[in-house]
Formats: C-alpha cells, sequence, structure tokens
C-alpha cells in the first residue's frame, strides 16, 4: 500500500496546513480523467473473500518513529484481532454483506458509530469497499487552491448524515491517487 500524497505542499515549519503550491511532479492536468470520491473519516482495512465469506481481516499500520528514522515510510496492513483493540473493526465486518463481492482482497474504510467518533453519524459500523467503487462521487471539483478551500467546507457528505465531507481522493486511470482533506486548510489565512 502507498500513502495517498496531497496535492498541495505543506507548511512544516508551521501548522502543517497546506500552502499554495501543488507538491513536485503534481499538475491539475493529471486530474483530468480521474474520478472524485468522498475520502470517508474511518480506520482503512483490508478484506479478504473466499466464496462470499470473510477469510481475513486487516487494518493499517503507519510506521513507528524508528522505523520513519530507518527509511520505512509507507504504511502496509497488519491481521486485526479479535482482541477489544479490534472490536469496533470485526462489528464494521460482521455488519457488512460479503455475499456478492468476488474472491480477492479488498481495501476499504471501517466507519460507523464507535469509529473515529462517527463523524459520518452513522447508526452502526460498516466496510465501504473503495477498491469496489462504494465511495461517492463529485463532478467538478476544482483544483486551484483558493476555489478548492471554499468548495472544501461547504460540500456535504453524500455517505453521512448531516454532516460534511472529510476530503476528497481522486483516482487517476493509471492508478496513481491524490487527496486533499478540509483540515489541510484550517487556520490557514493565506489565498
Amino acid at each position: 500500500m502507498k500513502k495517498i500524497k496531497t496535492i498541495f505542499e505543506r507548511d512544516w515549519e508551521g501548522n502543517r496546513t497546506c500552502i499554495n503550491k501543488f507538491i513536485d511532479g503534481f499538475t491539475p492536468a493529471l486530474l483530468t480523467d480521474a474520478i472524485a470520491t468522498e475520502k470517508l473519516d474511518g480506520t482503512n482495512v483490508r478484506i479478504t473473500i473466499r466464496n462470499g465469506t470473510v477469510v481475513r481481516i486487516e487494518k493499517r499500520r503507519n510506521p513507528d518513529k524508528i522505523q520513519k528514522h530507518k527509511g520505512i515510510i509507507e504504511p502496509w496492513y497488519i491481521d486485526a484481532s479479535q482482541s477489544t483493540e479490534d472490536k469496533w473493526i470485526n462489528d464494521a465486518v460482521a455488519n457488512t454483506d460479503t455475499s456478492a463481492i468476488t474472491d480477492g482482497e479488498w481495501s476499504g474504510e471501517a466507519v460507523g458509530k464507535n469509529i473515529q467518533g462517527n463523524p459520518l453519524n452513522l447508526n452502526k459500523n460498516i466496510v465501504v469497499f473503495f477498491s469496489l467503487g462504494q465511495s461517492p462521487t463529485f463532478e467538478n471539483v476544482p483544483t486551484n487552491y483558493g476555489e478548492l478551500k471554499e468548495w472544501l467546507k461547504n460540500q456535504k457528505s453524500r455517505y453521512g448524515h448531516d454532516c460534511g465531507i472529510e476530503g476528497i481522493v481522486w483516482h487517476c486511470k493509471n492508478g496513481d491517487m491524490y487527496k486533499i482533506k478540509v483540515k489541510d486548510f484550517r487556520a490557514d489565512t493565506r489565498t
């Protein structure tokens, strides 16, 4: 798994919000044919399905400070356990109908009433498989810094109930992905 790149540089010396400068190698033209999906605020998981049955549940693991110092920067998946630590991930999987999903490993977001403070205002925990195209899409998402900053804060979730969106993930035809979050602009007074 590769980390999804944020389209703008960050102010690492200040408040870590984005500044009005694209990351190296990025231009808005890269998103011309991309599909813009709602970034759901939850816990990243990968589920292995065999004959419509869940046979493995994994969760995202980010490198710690020591691993980052050794040059390990990309996250990976580890098995979710049956312990209380992963109780709500397991609950989300149990509440998700996987009977029609073909065999494979499918990445998604565990979201719901007991996950990340339930920013989507959902009444139960569930897995949304973004690798199966289950995330809601948005048309005509701006990529200009000022327009995007205003656009994001005014969007309502198409998955959650009476709430804003966490952000947008663009899925490019070549497999690349880029993102932006509402909080990437918080406390930013520059335009």
